[in-house]
């Protein structure tokens, strides 16, 4: 293993955090990230998010460990190889299915994803070329094409109402990192924001105020760099984190300049 301490990285402040799974940890310093993946804690797949960048990028893409990663020696060619296929994967996807966004993955990545029934036929997909988000069956570069005589796949019983008919309810959602209280009138917990839009907010917190469906009622501090005011919000909860570390909740009551500003700082 490397000797990190001789890793020297510029303005190394705790304002990293990496998300495994649903989960995720900080804020760290980038010499404790990378520490963390020396130890196989995390890995280069897994994703990190910093308020300057504004969205979480994966370890193995981001500009500042990009350098660090390890490189496999390279055999000695016995020949000369042949040319290498212009690949697809210089295509940025992000992925918006179930109310969460992520990403980017290339072409490639998208693709497995799809064949082994990790993407919903009516999931959204976005990249920079578009300027607005496709539904990933309407897209056909990321078609498969399928043999002769294939019959399509069979809907399970289990198919929700959201996968029969698309429905286009809530917009894509931005990671946002700020100071949450909140109270169901009889209890008090506190937590931050994962992400934000129009319609809701998903939350992690300390504490769970309640079960789906109970109205609850928020304090929120966005940091000040972010462009968003403080604003209060009622509204109810929609859903629980797998987790349990969160819940997503949908606005009820909000306050129309609350509403622009979420707007403009999506936008």
């Amino acid at each position: 293993m490397e000797n990190t301490n001789t890793i020297k990285f510029e303005n190394d402040q705790a304002e990293w955090f990496v998300a495994v799974g649903e989960k995720y940890r900080g804020p760290f310093k980038a010499s404790e990230v990378y520490q963390k993946l020396m130890a196989n804690e995390v890995s280069w797949i897994d994703h990190c998010y910093r308020e300057k960048e504004g969205q979480w990028i994966r370890i193995a893409d981001h500009e500042v460990f990009k350098a660090l990663q390890p490189s496999a020696p390279k055999p000695k060619p016995v020949m000369a190889p042949p040319p290498i296929p212009k690949s697809e994967d210089n295509i940025k996807w992000f992925l918006f299915q179930n109310e969460n966004q992520t990403g980017p993955y290339g072409t490639a990545e998208l693709k497995r994803l799809m064949a082994s029934g990790q993407v919903l036929e009516l999931a959204y997909v976005w990249q920079e070329s578009y300027t607005e988000w496709k539904l990933v069956s309407e897209v056909v570069e990321l078609r498969e094409p399928r043999s002769a005589g294939a019959p399509p796949p069979p809907r399970t019983a289990t198919s929700s109402l959201s996968e029969l008919k698309p429905e286009k309810r809530a917009v894509p959602r931005k990671p946002l990192l700020a100071q949450v209280y909140v109270t169901n009138q009889s209890e008090l917990a506190t937590g931050i924001c994962r992400d934000i839009s129009v319609g809701g907010m998903q939350l992690l917190t300390d504490k769970i105020p309640g079960v789906v469906g109970n109205k609850i009622h928020l304090n929120v501090t966005p940091p000040k760099d972010s462009g968003l005011k403080p604003f209060v919000a009622e509204g109810i909860i929609v859903r629980i984190l797998e987790d349990r570390r969160g819940f997503a909740f949908r606005f009820t009551n909000v306050s129309d300049e609350a509403k622009k500003s979420i707007e403009s700082y999506i936008a």
